[in-house]
């Protein structure tokens, strides 16, 4: 695809040079603009700019950024929380599009000293933030059109899961566990994107009473009696697998173990709430609801 330049302001005015002179600049210009990049920070961020055809602009990612595989082999430049100026700045980048998780404060403030446009988007784990996302990367890519069409498929993709499971009546319980290898177990309380696709898959968040991610024991976790276990992939695997959950002393006495209803998904694609929101929130809702049929529904 065709690389179209970014919105640029010129730190020359060059109305007020002579005619060849400016025509040399913009010769220049537009030989450099071709070869601008930008850094991608946050793996919706980089999903977006996938989504609306311009990852070729993409010169490096933080490590959250793997989706689609092929950035993975761009330069990383450091988890999205603990980034580094002199990591950017090596890359040359002509912008910065970054989530609004990225940090810390201070190197966010020292990239914007150096005049290079670091474009900070906003927050939401819900579908008005990513839709929020999605218009602010495609004006700022000159990419309004791909934007809107990327919404337009986004919101008839939600209204067709909504449709679905509009005829639920019955919401499971659900524990969404975050981690548990060193033997304090977190689980998702309100305010984080686990809670989010619990409610939007409409599933009950047995902790939502609580904020943010806490350590609880393994006895409480068992108490709360959950229908469904939830967990990413990696996570999981550090436990040992399902069959470890299922043979667990606490946790195996929980109707989510005894049923075998204990499920894994790749980490961004469950949490990232990217372009992908649609299909993640289908496939967990098919696995809370049997015989639902919300991924075949967006896939006709």
């Amino acid at each position: 695809m065709e690389k179209r330049p970014y919105r640029h302001i010129s730190r020359v005015t060059k109305w007020t040079l002579p005619f060849f002179t400016f025509l040399l600049i913009a010769g220049c210009e537009e030989s450099s603009q071709e070869s601008q990049g930008i850094i991608s920070i946050g793996g919706d961020i980089t999903e977006i700019i996938y989504a609306l055809g311009r990852i070729d602009q993409v010169i490096g990612r933080d490590t959250t950024s793997f989706y689609p595989e092929s950035v993975t082999s761009l330069p990383d430049v450091g988890y999205v929380r603990q980034l580094g100026a002199e990591g950017l700045l090596s890359l040359s980048p002509d912008m910065i599009i970054a989530s609004s998780e990225t940090g810390p404060p201070e190197v966010v403030e020292q990239i914007r000293q150096t005049g290079i446009p670091f474009v900070l988007t906003e927050e939401g784990f819900n579908l008005a933030g990513l839709l929020k996302r999605i218009d602010m990367i495609g004006n700022t890519l000159e990419a309004e059109t791909e934007a809107q069409l990327l919404s337009q498929e986004i919101i008839e993709k939600m209204r067709k899961i909504d449709e679905k499971l509009a005829a639920v009546s019955r919401e499971p319980k659900v524990l969404f566990l975050m981690s548990a290898s060193d033997g304090s177990p977190m689980a998702a309380g309100e305010d984080t994107a686990a809670d989010a696709i619990i409610n939007l898959a409409k599933g009950e968040n047995i902790f939502a009473s609580e904020s943010g991610y806490k350590a609880y024991s393994y006895e409480a976790l068992a108490n709360a009696r959950p229908d469904v276990i939830m967990m990413m992939e990696h996570s999981l695997a550090s436990l040992g697998g399902i069959e470890t959950i299922k043979e667990h002393p606490a946790l195996g006495m929980t109707p989510a173990a005894q049923s075998g209803n204990i499920i894994a998904v790749d980490g961004l694609f469950l949490l990232g709430f990217g372009p992908r929101l649609p299909e993640a929130v289908a496939y967990i809702a098919d696995r809370f609801h049997e015989g639902l049929g919300a991924t075949k529904s967006i896939e006709e």
